[in-house]
């Protein structure tokens, strides 16, 4: 069959799971076919059933969280061209519409395994990074999952604990989104939310960026397979790109000894084949709005020098800046005099302030050597215990 491709009849497609902000397991027991219709009372037509073959007594679920801008990145058409076809990637279900955690959590409880058994392995895929947590909501009325904000809906009690029949010790969540495993107090926040009564499960989250790729045949997906890719990163501020050559030197001042060719990786946005360096670029940013006792307390940000000096005082935004590992110099700051009501219904000053930082990223995915460039190349994969490779919250 991969012989008989070509480039006329055939695309290869790649997409990765960043945080497209303005822009943007393996472990699976379950095997199967996909059936053409869905007939258990545990099936809804947002989810799709595929029988289970394995000998393994816990059901599994993928929930694809979010769908594709374009067709620049299309990583959830990916992702779901994976968990449906790839023989180790596919779980017992495979839901395609819930749009944030809280949806997650209550689709858990409403379509419980028909085994009576609590959950095996949870799939969460969504775009992320380390730096700004998910980009599916916390909540269908909120923003995206940062730390802060899914902390913030924790004390709320938004996430009330799972019934042991549904959630379990033994229970694997695992969250695939790009490097979210550099981030242990996210992973942690994540057990919490889909914590048990008397027990929390294991989680997940790869410490490398993960993107997928398939090969089709007249519409027809041939092959999907699921990457991993090492990640050599710099950043500036927003707006302000250096040149290539500036971006060659600072990389190789930054990473003397690796082998990566800088230069040629600068030159694509998009690989050529899996397997192929290139470079992807996205924005991160830092918003918060710092109350002020009246409009005479309005600090002079005239200047850049004075502004920065300012920022660096806030303790709420150099919050920010520590959980995701950026100096303020790096991102361009605005701010803004802005009026917040009170308990009382008063509008009381505040300065909205607002960074941005652009983080740009080469990489390198881990495969096996071909000179086809036709055929999909074998993808490394890790074991799920591997440090190296996966963050695992272990209870």
């Amino acid at each position: 069959m991969r012989g008989s491709l070509s480039v006329k009849f055939c695309l290869l497609s790649f997409a990765i799971a960043l945080v497209p902000f303005g822009a943007s397991c393996n472990v699976q027991n379950e095997k199967g076919k996909l059936r053409s219709s869905v007939s258990t009372k545990n099936s809804t037509p947002d989810t799709v059933e595929i029988a289970n073959n394995s000998n393994s007594p816990r059901e599994s679920i993928t929930f694809i969280l979010g769908e594709d801008k374009g067709t620049k990145n299309p990583y959830y058409a990916e992702a779901t061209n994976y968990y449906k076809y790839n023989k180790n990637g596919k779980t017992n279900y495979l839901v395609t519409t819930c749009r944030s955690l809280l949806e997650v959590r209550n689709h858990l409880v409403k379509e419980q395994p028909s085994n009576h058994l609590p959950w095996g392995v949870i799939n969460l895929v969504s775009h992320g990074d380390q730096w700004l947590g998910l980009s599916v909501k916390v909540t269908p009325q909120s923003k995206r999952s940062t730390l802060e904000r899914v902390q913030d809906y924790l004390k709320k009690g938004t996430f009330k604990p799972l019934p042991d029949n549904i959630i379990d010790a033994q229970s694997e969540i695992i969250i695939h989104a790009c490097g979210v495993g550099n981030s242990p107090e996210f992973v942690t926040t994540m057990g919490k939310v889909f914590r048990g009564i008397h027990s929390t499960p294991l989680v997940r989250a790869p410490v490398l960026f993960e993107y997928y790729s398939s090969i089709k045949q007249d519409s027809t997906v041939q092959e999907s397979q699921k990457y991993f890719a090492n990640a050599w990163i710099t950043w500036y501020k927003r707006g302000q790109k250096p040149t290539d050559s500036a971006l060659f030197v600072n990389l190789q001042k930054k990473y003397p000894n690796s082998k990566i060719d800088w230069r040629d990786a600068l030159k694509r946005a998009n690989p050529r084949w899996a397997g192929d360096v290139y470079h992807y670029a996205f924005d991160v940013p830092v918003i918060s709005v710092i109350k002020l006792m009246n409009n005479d307390t309005a600090p002079d940000l005239s200047s850049d020098e004075n502004k920065l000096a300012w920022i660096n005082a806030q303790p709420e935004i150099l919050k920010s800046l520590n959980n995701i590992q950026i100096p303020a110099e790096n991102f361009e700051w605005s701010t803004q005099i802005v009026y917040t009501p009170t308990r009382k219904g008063i509008k009381s000053p505040a300065m909205l302030v607002k960074g941005f930082c652009t983080i740009l990223c080469v990489l390198k995915p881990l495969t096996e050597e071909s000179e086809n460039k036709l055929v999909l190349r074998n993808p490394f994969v890790p074991e799920l215990d591997d440090s190296e490779y996966y963050y695992s919250l272990k209870q």
